[in-house]
């Protein structure tokens, strides 16, 4: 009984750990941060599969939200983020847009 519960246990513990997901994040300034203004933020997110099928227009749905947000429509400092959730076959992807509105 002993070797087939800890083989329950190991099976247990692997589950968990590919149900938490692995995460890289990935950041890159498009602008100076500088600037003075309301900050405003925004995000947009969508699946791809096995790492070979990536939502495509994640980043221009992300700036188009952060958009709406600035009444006058002119932004400056913005900065994004991908950050990318790995669930064995399937990868959740968000794309996070910061900026500041003039």
């Amino acid at each position: 009984m002993k070797p087939i519960s800890s083989i329950i246990l190991a099976a247990l513990l692997a589950a968990c750990v590919q149900a938490y997901g692995c995460v890289v994040v990935e950041s890159s300034a498009i602008s100076d941060r500088a600037g003075a203004g309301n900050p405003i933020s925004s995000s947009a997110s969508d699946l791809g599969f096995l790492r070979l099928v990536a939502p495509q227009g994640l980043t221009q749905t992300a700036l188009a939200n952060l958009l709406s947000n600035c009444a006058t429509g002119k932004v400056s400092g913005v900065t994004t983020e991908l950050s990318m959730r790995d669930f064995l076959i399937v990868q959740s992807y968000t794309v996070s847009v910061n900026a500041v509105c003039n």
